[in-house]
């Protein structure tokens, strides 16, 4: 299964970039995320690790396996059978203002299995985790 999404928003891409890696604060601003836990303190950064928890999912530790400053960052997870990647873009519109692309990845033998099982939620999930991202960057206090 491949799923992408994406949202305008007023914010600048700097200020959708810092809310989008601020991972931590993900569970004030999402409500389906239960805990998220990282393992080193700090921006992010290759090979970093995160225990998340989202509302009916399993939890699990998501990697980070691609960031470029500013632009995107991407982490991965592993269940039984199941690779699940998460990609966050941030990109400058041309009118103003910046883009958040979501994009959702999992592959695997039993990949099948868990779409079927899970894929609206995740999708869901997807789509409701980029809103609210975009919606708290164009918020002047937050972050």
């Amino acid at each position: 299964m491949r799923y992408e999404t994406s949202t305008t928003t007023s914010a600048d891409p700097a200020r959708l970039w810092a809310v989008v890696s601020d991972v931590e604060k993900w569970p004030e601003w999402i409500e389906v995320y239960e805990e998220v836990r990282r393992q080193r303190p700090g921006d992010l950064a290759l090979g970093d690790s995160t225990h998340l928890k989202q509302r009916g999912l399993a939890g699990g530790d998501w990697t980070v396996t691609e960031l470029e400053e500013g632009t995107v960052f991407a982490w991965e997870s592993r269940q039984p059978g199941v690779r699940i990647v998460g990609r966050h873009v941030v990109s400058a519109e041309p009118t103003g203002g910046s883009r958040l692309t979501l994009q959702l990845e999992m592959t695997g033998w039993a990949s099948g299995v868990a779409n079927a099982f899970l894929g609206r939620r995740s999708r869901s999930y997807v789509d409701l985790e980029c809103e609210r991202l975009a919606a708290v960057a164009a918020e002047p206090t937050s972050a």
